[in-house]
């Protein structure tokens, strides 16, 4: 073969060569340290921690003794309406906000977070709905690691608040 065609063919195999490992480097990139991270959590329980802004639970990287002597609790902070009627339920956090729609005594919200200004944020119906924090009684449904499920009431004043 001639010096030219070698040369173009080594020009292709060497471009080849690079898309194959920048397509690698991608690939590796998308996945991330999740091999690592899953390996970690089989060598360390995690700790489970309520979190402010969504009211539900997170994990941390750092155990305790405490919590690998005891299996995890998973808490979710939810709120019903504390009304002999109905409430609103805004679109926003405010009276001038439209209503979504209204909520009875008794139906059970997750909670999105509790703000500052007042107001709940929750899942109402598949979208998020704003109730004012006068009308709802807060609690965690707790679930053990055998998957029993139990209700702990908690104030209004022990909630972390964010701001909106």
């Amino acid at each position: 073969m001639r010096k030219k065609t070698l040369s173009i063919i080594l020009d292709v195999f060497i471009g080849l060569l690079v898309i194959t490992i920048i397509m690698l480097i991608m690939m590796i990139g998308k996945r991330g340290a999740a091999p690592m991270q899953a390996q970690e959590q089989k060598e360390e329980p995690l700790v489970p921690v309520v979190t402010a802004e969504q009211g539900t639970v997170a994990v941390t990287e750092a155990p305790t003794e405490a919590a690998a002597a005891e299996p995890a609790e998973e808490k979710i902070l939810y709120a019903t309406p504390d009304t002999s009627s109905t409430v609103n339920v805004r679109s926003g956090a405010g009276t001038n906000f439209d209503k979504l729609g209204s909520a009875s005594a008794g139906e059970e919200f997750e909670v999105i977070s509790v703000l500052a200004a007042g107001w709940t944020k929750l899942s109402y119906h598949g979208e998020e709905g704003y109730i004012h924090n006068d009308y709802l009684d807060y609690y965690y449904k707790v679930q053990d690691a055998d998957g029993n499920e139990t209700k702990e009431e908690v104030q209004l004043t022990d909630i972390p608040k964010v701001e909106e």
